[in-house]
């Protein structure tokens, strides 16, 4: 079911700054922006078994959505996730990018509608639903805007010598099919670079590093998929230090959406994981 959903797009400096009426004139434009959301179940559809996908997710739209059935039991229990889906998150991914080299994970990131901050116990990230248009890993920009003058795989201490790509691999773990606060996309390939915008990442680690927020732009196709179930898992694209079509990186933005008339159901839980596998430089 396609809808017409509320996005905040959000900028945490920007959205503080100026007079009071400049930030009421910020809120009124970005803040509950109706914006249509395509279900993409329907578009693209549910992928039988991982095959590859470089193409799409390095240097297409940047999500798709692949039948990968867990072994978990409870997904609250740290020691569970760790030691079953770690592994079996790598192992898929590994199946999408063929030819990459994909490190193991070491941590995940659990949400659900009763968490309100964010916080970590046990190397293990909680934190509510993500309800900001965003996307975790951006490079530092010049202020011309087209100029990369430093890479986040640098402040990182990644290889500099492979394409690194950042992966987030989500899953809602609700025990019947998501119905409330889904995740939306952005085709990556529809966002204009010249909307996007670079702060400081708030729960950047070990070393501070940008985010990336972006002013609504009409041209962008945002996505999500109906009803998704612990089956299923949603795979995209969060960086790239040597993109194929430009200097700059052009995420796939993302942000939870409230779905019109849920009210009531049955509340979303959800687990992600997050990679950084290696490719040869193109």
């Amino acid at each position: 079911m396609d809808f017409v959903g509320s996005l905040n797009f959000a900028n945490p400096v920007g959205q503080n700054q100026g007079t009071d009426e400049e930030r009421r004139a910020f809120a009124a434009e970005r803040f509950d922006r109706p914006t249509p959301i395509h279900d993409a179940r329907a578009s693209t559809g549910v992928m039988a078994e991982p095959v590859d996908s470089v193409a799409r997710l390095a240097d297409g739209a940047g999500f798709l959505l692949v039948h990968a059935p867990s072994a978990v039991s409870d997904w609250t229990d740290i020691e569970e996730v760790a030691a079953v889906y770690y592994e079996e998150a790598r192992a898929l991914l590994q199946k999408l990018l063929p030819l990459a080299e994909v490190p193991a994970t070491r941590s995940h990131t659990y949400r659900n509608e009763q968490i309100k901050e964010h916080y970590w116990d046990r190397g293990v990230q909680y934190g509510p639903c993500a309800a900001a248009v965003h996307n975790d890993y951006a490079d530092s920009i010049g202020q011309d805007g087209a100029t990369v003058t430093r890479k986040f795989t640098e402040i990182q201490g990644m290889p500099t010598d492979r394409r690194v790509l950042g992966i987030n691999i989500w899953r809602s773990v609700s025990p019947d099919p998501l119905a409330r606060f889904p995740l939306a996309v952005c085709d990556r390939t529809s966002i204009a670079r010249e909307d996007l915008e670079y702060n400081l990442n708030p729960n950047a680690k070990p070393r501070p590093f940008n985010a990336h927020y972006c002013k609504p732009n009409d041209a962008q196709r945002w996505n999500y998929y109906s009803a998704m179930t612990r089956d299923e898992a949603l795979v995209f694209t969060t960086y790239d230090s040597h993109p194929a079509d430009g200097e700059v990186f052009c995420p796939t933005l993302h942000t939870a959406v409230a779905i019109p008339g849920s009210e009531g159901l049955q509340e979303r839980e959800s687990v992600e994981v997050r990679f950084f596998p290696y490719l040869p430089l193109p």
